[in-house]
């Protein structure tokens, strides 16, 4: 027990200096989530997209909020036409999609690394939220930069836009959980595995303090 304690401690340690090798390198916490996506050149379609869906206004509040924010890149590999179309009724199919990108309060990279495995709540429902090696992996989209810190959240860069929830059958019933410290928590039936990667994760430190909506599903 104690070797699987140390292998799973280090491979978080592992994970997370990844993570923090890649987070924004500009002080930005003194700038809303708005603010930061206007400011930079790679977010311009999502800032289009969050106009004139009218979310503009509510992430520039108080919050706080987590946003999965997609590149220029990811909108621009959906399908030809796609974001064209879902500007053109940005009330409809685009205000739900982006709604799939945004969680109410602030979960950095630790909190959703403890929580990988089940789903998160976000405003447009339950995502996944899984690891692919060392890579963090939301509603099947690849986290490239993580804990970019808002004034009123936080902001981590994925590859792909999330299109969809996760199915109903994909997630048991959530549970709200006062989630202490770890910014994320999980169901009290979790395995022994789940106990072993939360105790690492605790021995890392985590300080992130927050409630949020999780379903957790554990596979045999």
């Amino acid at each position: 027990m104690r070797k699987t304690l140390i292998a799973t401690v280090s491979a978080l340690a592992v994970i997370i200096g990844g993570f923090s090798a890649t987070a924004g390198a500009q002080d930005t916490s003194s700038k809303n989530i708005v603010e930061i996506a206007q400011g930079n050149p790679d977010f311009s379609t999502l800032v289009t997209a969050v106009s004139a869906a009218g979310l503009a206004e509510t992430l520039s509040g108080p919050g706080p909020y987590t946003v999965f924010a997609p590149t220029n890149a990811a909108f621009a590999a959906l399908p030809a036409g796609t974001v064209d179309t879902l500007l053109k009724d940005p009330k409809g199919d685009l205000t739900n999609i982006l709604k799939l990108h945004v969680l109410s309060g602030a979960v950095d990279s630790k909190a959703a690394i403890a929580a990988a495995g089940g789903t998160v709540d976000t405003l447009g429902g339950p995502v996944k939220i899984s690891l692919n090696g060392d890579k963090l992996v939301v509603g099947g989209a690849t986290v490239v930069t993580a804990d970019i810190k808002a004034s009123n959240g936080v902001i981590h860069v994925i590859d792909a836009v999330i299109t969809k929830p996760a199915m109903a059958a994909d997630s048991s019933m959530p549970t709200d959980v006062n989630t202490g410290n770890s910014g994320l928590a999980t169901e009290s039936g979790a395995n022994g595995l789940l106990l072993v990667l939360l105790a690492g994760v605790a021995i890392l430190g985590i300080g992130t303090s927050t409630t949020v909506m999780v379903r957790s599903r554990r596979h045999d």
